[in-house]
């Protein structure tokens, strides 16, 4: 019993138990507040709206897949907050960095149609990772040269990213007559990989593709940088 107690204490004492514990609570404070903001709005279907939330992603293959679908860019900018965190830095400029690089990828993926095969694709994502990385070296830069705030700079780039990119959408890549961008090109699109033919409902495919392995990769990459570093500092 006394070993038994010792680990739970070890494990309480984990900075990972708690980041998990507090990631935990957050979810839950945040349900609980969509709760009652559904009772207010509709008390009859407010329990069904909250199961529907909870449950909808694993209704079927497909929802499945769109979940993962959906999951991949939230990893990877929630992995670049994380990753600048533990280097001290508050990098809240990661919606701003992932605007500029979504809109170089569909920029890339309309322009570049002389790209050939499935070197589109990989043309894109190495595009929008770089000019992710260049709109986030500007508050990086402002900070180590000339000392000013991160927060404030990653704001004042996020609404500049922002505005600077509905403008450049309605000069390169906008479709007036559809009110939308231009469709990029097929091969510009992440493989399927087969997730096609596994997340699907009936004759209808989701949208998942390779794009959750990379991000899956690039998560244990940063964490194994990150496990490398604090056993160098210990």
């Amino acid at each position: 019993m006394k070993k038994i107690s010792a680990r739970w204490r070890n494990l309480y004492t984990k900075a990972g138990f708690s980041s998990f514990m507090a990631s935990l609570l957050a979810i839950l404070c945040g349900l609980v507040v969509g709760f009652v903001v559904l009772l207010v709005a509709d008390p009859a279907n407010a329990f069904w709206g909250l199961l529907a939330i909870l449950t909808g992603g694993l209704s079927d293959m497909k929802n499945l897949g769109q979940v993962l679908y959906a999951a991949t860019p939230i990893i990877l900018t929630g992995l670049s907050v994380g990753f600048a965190n533990k280097t001290g830095l508050f990098n809240i400029g990661a919606s701003g960095q992932f605007i500029v690089g979504a809109y170089v990828a569909v920029l890339m993926g309309v322009k570049c149609t002389f790209i050939p095969g499935p070197l589109l694709w990989l043309a894109c994502l190495l595009g929008a990772m770089l000019a992710g990385a260049v709109w986030g070296l500007v508050p990086g830069f402002l900070k180590a040269v000339c000392n000013v705030n991160e927060v404030i700079a990653c704001i004042m780039m996020n609404y500049i990213g922002m505005y600077g990119v509905n403008f450049l959408i309605q000069l390169t890549v906008f479709d007036s007559l559809k009110n939308q961008s231009l469709p990029v090109a097929e091969n510009a699109n992440a493989p399927k990989l087969g997730m096609d033919l596994i997340f699907r409902s009936g004759a209808t495919a989701s949208s998942a593709n390779a794009g959750i392995f990379i991000a899956v990769l690039a998560g244990v990459v940063i964490y194994y940088l990150i496990e490398k570093q604090n056993s160098a500092t210990s």
